[in-house]
């Protein structure tokens, strides 16, 4: 998990065998790691809770940086990434539900909810909370110490989000300082989710400011009763070398010499990497992995993972809330707590799903390509003799479906299924349709790479080219 930087160095002997830039961008989210820091303290290291060290620059510093914005940045994905941080956190073959998550052609292939925490994560791994005027920061003692990330609409399966990044708030808890930062990422002019990480800062607090904020995205306890469903995952040895690959280089969860410079045994598992394995969980426990369904996620770290434990998802749910408490099985230590996930209502995705042709570009191209055939049908069902029916898609449900019928007569197109048995069904969402149409998308590498799904007499597919080309440009 990754926060800010987390410069192991000063905690560690003069000569360390990792230098300061190689570790530029290292956190954790563990409380263990704040007893190391005290631990170290004790030894006449760093200090917990030196409020004594507060001045009156250091106010103003902590309460200016309040509503300061970092520099916006870009973060581009393709499946690929959204394959990669999948298999992170836990999706396998060996459940066919996931193959949604890791297989791009998947016919309702999707990003998982919580991949939206990697594309908010890019804030805090540059470096920009150094360059906020008068906010001096240690960065050997920022910790990870709570996470809340809600989506506005389920995420792009590849796209290029911009992120915009800013100070809502700093909290005095004494021993520390709490800086709360939102990252609101957007499609176009489209907000798509919003990240709010909370970053401790040991041995900062006591200036004297403010313990508590309405901006604060609050964790919730859990019920007091039994959990209503219990999931295990036993993580795997490269757990955190794999999860790493989706951007987290912390050499904490790889190097067994840096991990002993923090006081762990052995490289840990990343905290937004546990995040991850509990989400999606509570996705497929209460949602059937409907991505459409997932609304927002709080969660509050607590202890460490080791890469070869068994995670233990503990879930409640209380209506469209399903609070969530996260154990390591061998040892019983919560690891997350006071998490939740909140889930839309059916009714609400149900609502979400178009009507047959409703707001979708294709309907255009469609009636177009019908009234073109009245002119030219009798020659194109000579070259074609086939019929064609398509699903197009939208947000991962069919939208429409339309039948191009070169066989019979002199050609029609009709909304709806075919009305005999089509030679070739082609499934294409409603925006890849419009790319194949203006000759942006081959429609053969749209067929390789997942985005186009054909089933029955494919190579017949190949004959749209000659529609699509000659006939349906508006």
């Amino acid at each position: 998990m990754i926060s800010a930087h987390y410069n192991l160095c000063p905690l560690g002997s003069s000569d360390s065998p990792t230098s300061a830039s190689q570790v530029a961008g290292i956190t954790e989210s563990t409380g263990s790691i704040i007893e190391v820091l005290s631990k170290i303290d004790s030894e006449g290291g760093v200090s917990a809770n030196h409020t004594s060290r507060a001045t009156s620059t250091a106010t103003s510093g902590f309460t200016g940086a309040i509503g300061q914005k970092l520099p916006p940045f870009s973060y581009a994905y393709t499946e690929l990434e959204a394959i990669m941080y999948a298999l992170g956190v836990g999706a396998s073959i060996k459940d066919p539900k996931d193959l949604k998550f890791i297989y791009e052609g998947s016919s309702d292939f999707s990003c998982l909810p919580t991949f939206g925490v990697i594309i908010g994560q890019k804030s805090m791994m540059g470096g920009g909370l150094a360059e906020i005027p008068g906010l001096s920061i240690n960065f050997a003692k920022v910790l990870h110490g709570e996470q809340y990330l809600e989506l506005y609409k389920p995420l792009p399966r590849a796209g290029k989000l911009k992120c915009e990044a800013v100070v809502a708030d700093v909290l005095d808890k004494g021993s520390g300082v709490v800086i709360i930062m939102d990252v609101y990422s957007y499609s176009e002019k489209e907000l798509i989710c919003h990240n709010q990480f909370s970053l401790f800062l040991v041995g900062s607090g006591g200036f004297g400011g403010k313990r508590t904020s309405d901006k604060v995205k609050v964790a919730v306890a859990i019920p007091n009763r039994p959990p209503d469903a219990v999931l295990t995952d036993t993580t795997s040895l490269n757990q955190a070398a794999l999860y790493r690959l989706s951007g987290d280089w912390n050499p904490l969860h790889i190097d067994p010499n840096f991990a002993s410079l923090a006081g762990f045994d052995k490289p840990i598992l990343h905290g937004l990497c546990t995040f991850g394995f509990s989400a999606r969980r509570v996705l497929q426990q209460f949602a059937d992995n409907d991505v459409s369904r997932f609304k927002a996620i709080k969660a509050r770290f607590a202890k460490p993972v080791y890469p070869g434990q068994t995670l233990q998802t503990e879930m409640w749910k209380e209506g469209n809330r399903i609070h969530f408490q996260t154990k390591v099985q061998e040892t019983g230590d919560i690891v997350i707590s006071n998490a939740y996930v909140d889930l839309a209502p059916t009714s609400d995705t149900s609502a979400k799903t178009p009507s047959e042709g409703e707001k979708l570009q294709s309907t255009l191209v469609f009636e177009e390509i019908g009234r073109r055939l009245k002119d030219i049908g009798p020659e194109v069902v000579k070259k074609v003799n086939a019929v064609f029916e398509w699903h197009i898609t939208k947000g991962g449900n069919i939208g429409a479906k339309w039948t191009i019928d070169l066989k019979s007569g002199s050609g029609k197109v009709y909304q709806g299924p075919a009305k005999g048995a089509a030679d070739t069904t082609i499934i294409l969402s409603d925006e890849d349709f419009m790319e194949v149409v203006l000759g942006k998308l081959d429609p053969q590498k749209a067929f390789f790479s997942g985005r186009l799904k054909a089933r029955g007499n494919i190579m017949l597919s190949q004959k749209l080219q000659m529609i699509l080309k000659d006939y349906a440009k508006l």
